[in-house]
Formats: structure tokens, sequence, C-alpha cells
């Protein structure tokens, strides 16, 4: 007696979206499909996934199939849990814990962009999202917020690669800020290797004078001219004179002044403005100076 024919599932469909259409599609069948029993066949049809997933993502706009409602800065999204859940450890926990959110049909997130939460759950239901320069930074901060692993995970990796001498400060200091030392450490490593290029940048210009002492107080700062890191302290002082002159005694201890040559020093007495106004910054100079001499005393003639 011949087994009964295989029946195709019927589509179904709900709200005019097709979730299944096994008879639309063309099915290549495993040599070894049929492993133990004559009358055993095992299928699987590679499209099952991601057409699960689309369909969810379709009736999300159905109240009826969709059973939350993230309620984001004014605006509605309705989801499923179990999606959510999946992708994030933060609404995996909130909806799975003894919270008042887990039997909730609508729930409020605070302090979230309805652009970026829109990003992170489609990207939920459908593995893709676009990163670039503008929403990077807001989606690595939601992402931390929402626990969004592998959201943080490919800006991290960005990041990275879209350092520059342009914006590595930037990136330094918002990875510090945000918990991604792989982002701050690779920062750290550009500067130490490009401090010079760096120093011209707009970004070093704009720098908090308790930032910039951060930066001048690494010993492992590369610099092919010796006077370099004194050259870029005056263009930053120069570049808001006014509230900076006053931090510039300061600044010059932390230039190597002592490895500086001795007619560079000489120079900045005699030539430069912001050396000639300031009693205390010729009173640093000068400190210096006086070492290198007595040092070279002490050495005597080479």
């Amino acid at each position: 007696m011949s087994p009964e024919p295989l029946e195709t599932c019927a589509s179904w469909r709900q709200g005019g979206v097709s979730m299944l259409e096994p008879q639309e599609q063309e099915w290549d069948l495993p040599e070894d499909s049929m492993v133990r029993n004559i009358d055993d066949f095992d299928f699987s049809l590679p499209s099952h996934p991601q057409a699960i997933l689309e369909g969810l993502r379709s009736l999300r706009s159905n109240p009826k199939l969709s059973d939350i409602t993230l309620l984001v800065g004014g605006h509605e999204f309705p989801c499923h849990r179990s999606i959510l859940a999946l992708c994030s450890h933060y609404f995996n926990a909130m909806f799975t814990g003894d919270f008042i959110e887990s039997i909730s049909a609508r729930v409020e997130i605070k302090e979230v962009d309805p652009v970026v939460m829109e990003a992170l759950i489609d990207f939920a239901y459908t593995g893709k999202i676009t990163i670039n320069q503008r929403n990077v930074e807001a989606l690595i901060r939601t992402s931390n917020q929402l626990h969004f692993p592998t959201i943080r995970k490919v800006c991290s990796r960005y990041l990275r690669q879209q350092m520059d001498a342009t914006n590595c400060l930037g990136i330094c200091e918002f990875g510090e800020n945000h918990g991604c030392p792989e982002v701050s450490s690779k920062a750290w490593a550009f500067l130490q290797e490009n401090f010079e290029a760096v120093s011209y940048q707009e970004e070093f210009l704009q720098l908090s004078k308790e930032r910039l002492v951060v930066y001048l107080s690494n010993d492992l700062l590369q610099v092919q001219e010796e006077q370099s890191l004194a050259e870029a302290v005056l263009r930053w002082v120069r570049y808001e004179e006014a509230s900076r002159a006053k931090h510039l005694p300061e600044l010059l201890d932390l230039v190597h002044l002592v490895s500086l040559p001795d007619q560079y020093l000489q120079n900045l007495l005699s030539l430069e403005p912001l050396i000639q106004d300031s009693e205390a910054c010729k009173a640093v100079i000068s400190r210096y100076r006086s070492t290198v001499s007595a040092v070279r005393y002490q050495n005597g003639p080479v």
C-alpha cells in the first residue's frame, strides 16, 4: 500500500499578509532527509525563520496580534514582547520579571529618542540597521540604556573604523563617558601616534583646559619636532586668548620645556607676546633654562 501524499500547508492570511505560502515555493529535498526508517521524512523550510520575522513585523500594526505598545516621546510602537526580549536584556528582564510592565499592554520608555527607538525595533524584526555619523552616538547611548548588545558592538566597531585626526578626541571622550573602553583605548592610541596632526584640528582647539591637561600629561605622545607640544599649547591659548591666557603657566609645565633647545626658549621669552605679557610664564621658562644650564655645568664640556 503506497503512503499517502504529503499535504502542503494552506496559505494563512491575516489582514492581507501571507505568513506561509509553501505551495508557491520550490523545495530542495536533501538526499539524507530519510535517515531513520523508510517512512520517516525530515523536512526543513529554509525560508521559515525569515518568513516568521517578516510576518510578525507586518502584524505589528494589528492591535489584536501585537501584545505590547511602547510609548516613546509621544510616539506609539506596537510590537511583540518575545521579539524585544530576544534582542534586549532590558526588555527580557522587564517582561519576565515581577514588574507591572510584565503584564501591562502599554509601557512608557523615558529619555529615549523615538527615531532611535524605531531603528532598534526595526533591527529586532529584520536584523538590519543603518549606522552613520549622525546617529551612531545616539544608538550607543540607547543600546547601553536598553541593553541591545549587538547594536552596541557594531556601533563601537563603526566608531573605531571612522576615527581620524578630526574626531579622535571627541570619540575618546565619548567612549570613556559611555562605557566603551575598546573605543577610548583605540582613540588614545591614535592620539599618541598622531598628536601633531590632531593638535591642528578644531576639535583640539575647542578642548576644555581640564581635558587638555589630561592629554598633555600622557608621556607616550609621539612628536616629530621637540617643540610641537609647546606650539600646540600656544595655538590652544590663542584660540580664546582672553579666557585661556591665565592657564598658560600651568600648561607650560607639561610640554617638556627641559628638553627644548635653549634658543627656542629664548625666542619664546623675546618674541612670543603671550609669554612677554605674563610674568608667571617668563618665570617658568627661566626656571627651566636655569635647570638645563645647571645640568650642563655639572656634566662639564662634551
